[in-house]
């Protein structure tokens, strides 16, 4: 297929989890899916909740258009935790139900059909604030498709408060293809509308008891995903978990539904890495980890081989870069680390900084203990980078993405192997310039094989719209 059947189309993508304020797996997904579209010619739209029409009425359409999307740039570049603020905050919580009591009575009025407004990006517009490490990828955006309380309206419709499906009616001569980055409760209103794709990464919800998702509601997420759209797995494992717990038959070896993820790490960021020095006062030889600090990913153990392998007398530092929220594990893993003077804890990377991170790590060690794909190992395999990991799935997938790589999987209760492993790692010299940029060369091709499979996805979507 040639890789300019992209140019002109024009493709929306929903823009949730864009919206929150910590960037996580499928935010990376969005990302990169945004800056293979636009490399190969498509015009790409993100669907967003956030809405600034009521105070724009007077104003003619392209200072309305500006004026929006310096607004949504603000509003991108903090992000907002929907879920924390509905259960801390009484006001937000009351002002958010009073709106969508609002909308819903507008959408039972229109039967069921989300109103929307198209935002372009004008030539000429530029960001009054520049754009940081985290909305960098709106230099690739042409418009926005505001539809207010989208994402609210299709969890209300999963939690079953309303009897039917919100319906998407855009039209195919505005889009040509929708792609619902994660689950939602929607559906399209016809055969003249954008056909809609839902891109399904795990089940973990249903699988984890602790998981702040209600199990039930994420089961009608992947439900109502796949009974009103078409629907791709970011892994063959994911594909299986979700399909035994929906009771769909599938042919196992049916690779057509597997659309694998770009890694997070951008060339640009990399080159940029390899100009700076150091981050965070790093001099030293490290091991990363790199993730979100849940319960899931297992940081203790992490934490524990490294304490028991000889790299802390080698002086070899660990760096755990992850967004600490406010919660009863991550204290207790600050617990762990007190005492501690080759652990940081870095909290939450900037792009830039985690593109150094990996640039200069001698090793990524990742303990989860459950993923839908894992986004850190691939973007490790995709610098050549050495990583040790837990064997689950799709840790085991990502390996057998090259048959040359240095993934070294260990099951989660063999403590004694993961530390033979630590025992036996090389220093990386931070110094040697060639070592890095070989691991940027790396990069390049990885990247450009694994787009492949990426388009030809894509492709088969708009063909058959």
């Amino acid at each position: 297929m040639l890789k300019d059947f992209l140019r002109g189309k024009r493709i929306a993508i929903t823009a949730f989890d864009l919206e929150n304020q910590e960037h996580r797996g499928i935010a990376s997904f969005i990302k990169s899916t945004i800056k293979i579209l636009s490399k190969y010619g498509a015009e790409v739209y993100l669907i967003t909740s956030f809405d600034y029409h009521e105070k724009l009425k007077h104003k003619n359409d392209q200072a309305l258009e500006n004026i929006f999307v310096n607004e949504i740039n603000n509003f991108l570049s903090v992000g907002r935790e929907y879920r924390q603020l509905f259960y801390s905050n009484t006001k937000y919580k009351f002002k958010l139900l009073l709106a969508l009591s609002f909308n819903l009575f507008k959408l039972f009025k229109d039967n069921f059909l989300l109103k929307y407004k198209f935002y372009k990006v004008n030539k000429d517009f530029k960001y009054k604030n520049n754009l940081n490490d985290r909305t960098i990828y709106l230099l690739n955006i042409k418009g926005f498709i505001s539809i207010k309380n989208i994402f609210h309206l299709c969890r209300l419709r999963s939690m079953r408060f309303m009897f039917k499906d919100p319906i998407l009616n855009i039209n195919k001569k505005e889009i040509d293809l929708i792609i619902s980055s994660s689950p939602l409760s929607l559906k399209k209103k016809g055969s003249k509308s954008a056909n809609v794709i839902q891109i399904i990464h795990d089940a973990i919800p249903i699988q984890m008891s602790n998981h702040p998702e209600r199990s039930w509601i994420f089961f009608n997420r992947l439900k109502d995903a796949h009974k009103n759209s078409e629907c791709l797995y970011v892994s063959k494992e994911s594909r299986k978990i979700v399909k035994n717990i929906l009771k769909i038959k599938y042919p196992k070896n049916n690779r057509n539904e597997i659309i694998y993820p770009m890694p997070s790490l951008k060339i640009e960021l990399l080159e940029k890495a390899f100009k700076i020095p150091s981050i965070r006062s790093i001099e030293k030889s490290f091991i990363l980890f790199n993730s979100s600090i849940v319960s899931t990913k297992k940081v203790e153990n992490a934490i524990n081989y490294f304490s028991k392998s000889n790299l802390p007398r080698r002086d070899f530092l660990l760096c755990i870069a992850g967004k600490m929220h406010k919660s009863e594990y991550c204290n207790y893993i600050k617990d762990l680390c007190k005492n501690h003077n080759n652990i940081l804890l870095l909290d939450y990377v900037s792009e830039t900084e985690k593109a150094w991170l990996f640039l200069n790590s001698s090793l990524l060690i990742s303990t989860s203990s459950i993923e839908g794909f894992g986004i850190p190992i691939l973007d490790a395999l995709s610098l050549n980078l050495s990583s040790l990991g837990t064997l689950i799935p799709s840790y085991q997938e990502i390996k057998n993405l090259t048959k040359k790589n240095k993934i070294t999987l260990v099951k989660q209760n063999k403590p004694s192997k993961w530390v033979d492993k630590l025992n036996s790692l090389s220093k990386f010299d931070i110094k040697n310039k060639n070592y890095k940029r070989q691991r940027i060369n790396n990069f390049k091709i990885f990247e450009n094989n694994l787009e492949k499979n990426f388009l030809l996805k894509i492709g088969e979507h708009i063909s058959n719209n």
